[in-house]
């Protein structure tokens, strides 16, 4: 018989493709190297971002309050506590970059099993990419291509058009990549570029998805969301 076309799968399931122990697995999902999700049926949720108010002051800009059934990724801490505890109480999820996920129905949050736990197809085949996993070949860092003095950027397949005072930013976070310390202070970026902004996000707020270019530490550095080996 015919398998099913899965969009998500099991522990047990993920170390019998793998040929993984538990163990092996549990430090992947612990570390943050296997994003582990919960499918969630009847909730409430709010996403939004965090947003710099002030240097080094952060606040929620809620975007949208929805009720919500499928797949949510857990906080690494949350993975760590599941393992070890069997059951928790969450009141949040995690979200990529500057952005939230919180639990608004029930108000006291929702308990999770560990047995409730689950891989995404997407996540999965993540992971086989990047670590060789399962009979498929490693692959190596996103790619990060550049011209026109960092006018046009390509980050793996999201191509970005930028303005000369967003380039120059780019410019000066890709050369401090190549540095090994690849922080900078993002004020001190603005004006090393010549922008009369005062905070990155304000710059860059026009143009969809600038989050996934650059990473913030929410204390008032940003970085390139680039690696060299």
């Amino acid at each position: 018989m015919a398998g099913i076309e899965k969009e998500y799968f099991t522990l047990e399931e993920v170390e019998s493709c793998w040929d993984m122990p538990s163990r092996d697995l549990v430090y992947l999902a612990e570390n943050g190297l296997l994003k582990v999700s919960v499918r969630l049926y009847g909730i409430r949720i709010e996403r939004g971002l965090y947003e710099e108010a002030d240097e080094g002051q952060w606040c929620n800009i809620p975007e949208e309050r929805v009720s919500f059934q499928g797949l949510q990724d857990l906080l690494s801490r949350d993975v760590y506590r599941l393992f070890h505890e069997e059951q928790i109480k969450v009141d949040q999820f995690d979200a990529p970059g500057d952005r939230y996920c919180h639990v608004l129905y029930p108000e006291e949050g929702i308990v999770i099993k560990k047995e409730e736990l689950v891989v995404s197809r997407t996540e999965r085949d993540r992971v086989e990419a990047k670590h060789g996993l399962g009979g498929v070949q490693r692959t190596t860092e996103v790619s990060f291509r550049h011209k026109n003095d960092f006018a046009d950027i390509t980050l793996g397949e999201q191509s970005y058009t930028l303005g000369p005072i967003q380039a120059k930013v780019v410019g000066i976070l890709y050369e401090a990549a190549q540095t090994g310390s690849p922080w900078r202070h993002g004020q001190a970026v603005l004006g090393e570029a010549g922008s009369r902004c005062t905070r990155i996000s304000d710059l860059f707020k026009a143009k969809a998805d600038w989050r996934k270019l650059i990473q913030s530490d929410k204390r008032g550095k940003y970085r390139l969301n680039i690696k060299f080996s």
